[in-house]
This record gives C-alpha cells, sequence and structure tokens, in this order.
C-alpha cells in the first residue's frame, strides 16, 4: 500500500471515528435527524466556485433577464439561470447568454457548442492552476468531473492532492464524498458525508448525503435529508432537483439522480 493509500486510509478511519463519536449509533435504525446540526446560516458552496466568475443569463418572454452564476460547471449555470426564472413566474424561459457570449437566436446544438467551449477552457485553466500548486483548482478539477460522472481516477487523484494539503477542509472532503458515491462506495461515501454535514451542513452537502443515503436504500434517511436541504437556502436549480426527488419518494418511484 502506498503512502498516500495509507494517509487515505486513516483519513477515512478518523472519519468515521469522528462521526461517530459525535453522532452516536449510525446503523439504520439510527435517526436520520440525529446526524444534522441546524443548516448553514450562510451558503459556503462558493469554496468550489472561485476558479471562475462565470455567469450565465436567461430572458422570458416579457424580456426580464435572471441572471446565474459563479458555478462549478458552466452547464450548471445555464440551467440554474433557467431556473430561476421559472421560479419566477417567467413563460418561456431560455438561455439568452453563456458567459461572454450570446446565444440568442442559436438552435440547441450551437448553445452546446458554446458551452463545450467555455467548460473546455475553464478546465485547461483549473490544470494549470492545479499543476502550480493551487488546491481551490484541484478541488474544482475534481467537483467537476465527479458531479459529471466522469474520469473519476482522475478526479479521485485530484482530490487526494487537495486532501494532503487541506485534510480538514469540508469542501475538498464533500467532494471526495462525492467521488466515493459516483464510485458505487456507498457506505465509505456516507461516512465523509457525515463528517461533513456534522460540521457545514449546506443545502448541497445535505444533498450529497440523501443521495447516497438513497442509493443505499436508506428511504427515510434520505428523505429527512433533502428536507433539510431544502431548508438550507439551494440554488433555483439544486431546489429542483431536490423537489422532483421528494415527490418520487412520495409517488414510490425511483427517486435516484440520473
Amino acid at each position: 500500500m502506498s503512502v498516500l493509500s495509507i494517509r487515505t486510509h486513516y483519513l477515512i478511519a478518523g472519519l468515521a471515528l469522528l462521526a461517530l463519536t459525535a453522532c452516536g449509533d449510525t446503523s439504520p435504525k439510527w435517526e436520520a435527524e440525529d446526524m444534522f446540526a441546524s443548516p448553514a446560516a450562510q451558503p459556503v458552496d462558493e469554496q468550489y466556485r472561485v476558479m471562475a466568475d462565470f455567469k450565465a443569463l436567461s430572458r422570458d418572454e416579457a424580456g426580464v433577464e435572471y441572471a446565474a452564476g459563479p458555478s462549478a460547471t458552466v452547464l450548471g449555470a445555464v440551467e440554474e439561470a433557467v431556473a430561476l426564472c421559472q421560479d419566477n413566474g417567467g413563460q418561456n424561459c431560455k438561455a439568452v447568454r453563456v458567459g461572454l457570449a450570446w446565444v440568442d437566436g442559436l438552435d440547441q446544438t450551437e448553445i452546446e457548442d458554446v458551452i463545450n467551449t467555455y467548460r473546455d477552457t475553464l478546465t485547461a485553466e483549473a490544470y494549470q492552476a492545479a499543476q502550480a500548486g493551487n488546491i481551490e483548482a484541484a478541488n474544482w478539477i475534481a467537483f467537476h468531473y465527479a458531479t459529471r460522472g466522469e474520469n473519476l481516477g482522475e478526479a479521485e487523484r485530484q482530490i487526494k492532492r487537495a486532501m494532503q494539503a487541506q485534510p480538514d477542509n469540508p469542501a475538498i472532503l464533500d467532494t471526495y464524498g462525492l467521488i466515493l458515491y459516483k464510485q458505487g462506495k456507498y457506505q465509505e461515501a456516507e461516512e465523509v458525508f457525515i463528517a461533513v454535514n456534522k460540521v457545514v451542513p449546506t443545502a448541497e452537502h445535505l444533498a450529497h448525503f440523501a443521495d447516497n443515503a438513497l442509493a443505499m436504500g436508506k428511504t427515510d434517511m434520505a428523505r429527512a435529508a433533502y428536507q433539510r436541504a431544502l431548508a438550507a437556502q439551494p440554488s433555483a436549480a439544486l431546489s429542483q432537483e431536490i423537489q422532483k426527488r421528494l415527490l418520487a419518494l412520495d409517488l414510490g418511484g425511483d427517486a435516484a439522480p440520473q
């Protein structure tokens, strides 16, 4: 086992011990509410997003515009801008700007080309910064890949670099938990998410825990965590996703994230 693997092993063990000490029994009979502190007064999701001061813009048919960003991914900012428009009662909401590029009048394929150009540019810049020792950039890359379910081996390599430098950073640990979840290592991910949410229970962190709980078949725990996430100031896009999953749980359908 490499030194890095040994350190990672002990980090996970330490996180598990921290969770057990703070929370008590984590078996299925344990009440979901017991693990959560009060939701954070202010979201700290910007820790992920220092790499890109990115904005997307949407507009409704009345000409009212809605801006969103910065965001961990370009596509996320676009979705958030449209969701903001819809949540405020806008009709025929559509993206009209992606970063500095105006996309009003472009078809969907052309808009996706613009999004991909920005995404590739941001990723290249993040790699360059990570190579220079920027820990936030390494975390950004790992989070970017984890949210998309792509290049998980590279995501793990980048997040372990960040963890070596800042082993107690909740944002970095949340990204690590997300990677474990995407790899199907649900028990390990749960231990990490418990530790993260005891320290910084933001809407995004709570939703990640809930997604993982759902994958483990712990539907009551997932429902409680989703409800906590809704009370913790989620973005418009995240709020929509959480409400869809809660509705699917209530209807007895498949609420798992796609």
